[in-house]
């Protein structure tokens, strides 16, 4: 008896340092995915990352327990990478906080997806097998996450490649998902070697172990020759554009307390400075306006801009809540009620170009919204959260009813054109594009990272700019409220860049370019075929595991009714 209970106090011993030695597992897979992202210029780390991972689900059995690792993997992502999202540091929006509570917590169940068609392989068809289709069923996750309400692709594994730009140059094909694809496979590559050592079959110099490193080096190396010879083959741009910038640094909460006048004339003194640098275009960030500018009401600060740019003979293009104004026979369904005029109408996050002498100005209201903080997910579908935007305006702005293509004609007489994208809509590769395809030679991000404080926030989402100009080959002038304020050349190099929390403006020089990258032609190619290859393995498996529990059944009833005859 005494042997009994010492052999199961052995064996629980085990057990419980197994448990130990996979918590770390998964602990060091995300913290390694979490300092692959900005601001930690570590993006090599993500090719290995995920090797840890992929050893914990050879030593599980069944789907719970390997999913439980996942989740605190991801989990640890969440809290490095976008901690600060939930603006807990400031804790002045009860809605910012639930949304960033609610990523960090719930976020990591979405890999779940990626996870169990992997698993679902492996059990059936072998680790082998399942390796190889690992990429594509990521960058298929990847893409399919990017779509709808719920979507939220911050933590695409290419996205740890901002820094590198010399390997990212091939995504003007694959569009950031390229990336994953050859993140996702150096880790299956990687693991696979690990494995082999681990389990003691090669030998560290081994001749099967040396050549799958050779390949890794290989694979890993590939996208730099590429990126290089591209880089070298640079042409000069002949054609440019003077854009100014202008970065006035107001707190984000307390600016909607500004009186209208002083906020308008702060904008304007600070693009007065500017002119001096002979702008064709002046960038206002997200929401510089705060009120209603283009009603009615406020046409007396419409004039004050109005005056400065028929003045100076310089457009501006400025971020601001625009209304559009329904008759109530035309008013679709989600429209809000004007307490004081009954009007329906509804409300963007927008942006607006004042041109020297005209009337009627081009509007862009914001596609993308912020799930919680600008948009109730499914909002529109739903009667009660219809309410709840008409009464107190949680998550109350509209959805923008298409992309804009802004035009102007710069000081040598020459038509421009250019898409904007407001903040969070920059992080959506597929999206952005759509600007391009539609004739825009250069990019303008307007946004407001000033939420975020000193955190990685406003560094991580100006990275992701960077891609934007490379998938694009277009030139990308940034206008943050409170920095960081940039332009970045076709290539993805950053020009010019302000420090954060600093009242200035500034005008540069960007390219523009009409040329048609293969990604922004013709969009997600790559990543649909992805999806396609990496969907079709995991319902082979399982048609496989249904067809294999099927005979099994077959074989026990058999069993039975042979016995029940003998």
């Amino acid at each position: 008896m005494k042997k009994k209970q010492k052999k199961v106090k052995i064996q629980n011993s085990e057990e419980k340092k197994q448990q130990r030695v996979l918590l770390f597992l998964a602990l060091l897979s995300g913290v390694a995915l979490g300092i692959s992202f900005p601001p930690f210029p570590l993006g090599v780390i993500a090719c290995f990352a995920l090797v840890p991972l992929l050893l914990i689900f050879e030593f599980t059995d069944g789907f719970s327990r390997p999913l439980r690792y996942t989740y605190v993997t991801f989990f640890v992502l969440q809290l490095i990478s976008v901690y600060w999202m939930g603006g807990f540091a400031h804790g002045q929006h009860a809605m910012q906080m639930f949304g960033g509570a609610l990523l960090i917590l719930a976020h990591p169940f979405f890999f779940f997806i990626p996870v169990l068609g992997y698993l679902l392989i492996r059990r059936t068809f072998g680790v082998l097998y399942a390796l190889v289709v690992l990429p594509f069923i990521w960058v298929g996750f990847e893409y399919i996450h990017s779509i709808g309400d719920l979507a939220f692709p911050w933590h695409t594994l290419g996205n740890t490649q901002t820094y590198d730009i010399v390997r990212a140059q091939f995504i003007t094909f694959t569009g950031v998902y390229g990336l994953t694809f050859w993140i996702v496979t150096i880790n299956a590559i990687a693991f696979y070697l690990v494995m082999n050592i681990a389990s003691k079959r090669w030998a560290i110099t081994s001749k099967p172990a040396i050549s799958t490193a050779v390949v890794i080096v290989i694979i890993h190396f590939i996208p730099f020759i590429y990126g290089s010879a591209v880089l070298s083959a640079e042409q000069e741009y002949t054609d440019e554009v003077q854009v100014g910038v202008v970065q006035p640094d107001l707190d984000p909460f307390d600016k909607w307390e500004f009186s209208r006048g002083e906020l308008t004339e702060q904008l304007l003194d600070q693009s007065s400075r500017l002119i001096p640098d002979a702008p064709d275009l002046i960038v206002w960030p997200e929401n510089a306006i705060t009120f209603y500018m283009m009603h009615t009401q406020n046409v007396h600060f419409r004039r004050m801009v109005e005056n400065f740019v028929n003045d100076t003979g310089v457009p501006v293009l400025t971020g601001l809540p625009y209304m559009k104004i329904y008759p109530e026979d035309e008013a679709p369904r989600t429209a809000k009620i004007n307490e004081f005029t009954g009007e329906r109408y509804q409300s963007f996050n927008g942006a607006v170009m004042i041109e020297p002498d005209k009337e009627e100005y081009d509007f862009y209201g914001k596609i993308v919204l912020v799930p919680f903080v600008e948009r109730i997910p499914f909002g529109d579908l739903f009667e009660f959260a219809v309410k709840i935007r008409r009464s107190i305006g949680v998550g109350g702005w509209d959805v923008g009813p298409d992309t804009t293509i802004f035009s102007f004609t710069d000081s040598m007489e020459r038509e421009r054109q250019f898409g904007t994208v407001i903040c969070y809509e920059s992080v959506y590769p597929g999206f952005v594009r759509h600007f391009t395809n539609k004739g825009a030679d250069f990019l303008v991000v307007i946004t407001n990272d000033s939420w975020w404080g000193e955190t990685p926030g406003p560094r991580q989402h100006l990275q992701m700019s960077v891609l934007r100009a490379i998938e694009n080959r277009r030139a990308i002038a940034r206008s943050a409220n409170g920095g960081i304020s940039t332009y970045i050349d076709p290539y993805g190099r950053i020009l010019y860049e302000t420090d954060l929390f600093v009242r200035t403006q500034v005008s540069y020089a960007i390219p523009v370019s009409d040329q048609m990258t293969f990604y922004a032609r013709y969009g997600d190619v790559f990543s649909k075929i992805c999806m396609l290859l990496g969907a079709l393995p995991i319902v082979a498996s399982a048609g496989e595991r249904m067809r294999q529990r099927m005979f099994a059944t077959q074989n026990k009833y058999r069993k039975e009714f042979e016995e029940k005859n003998d």
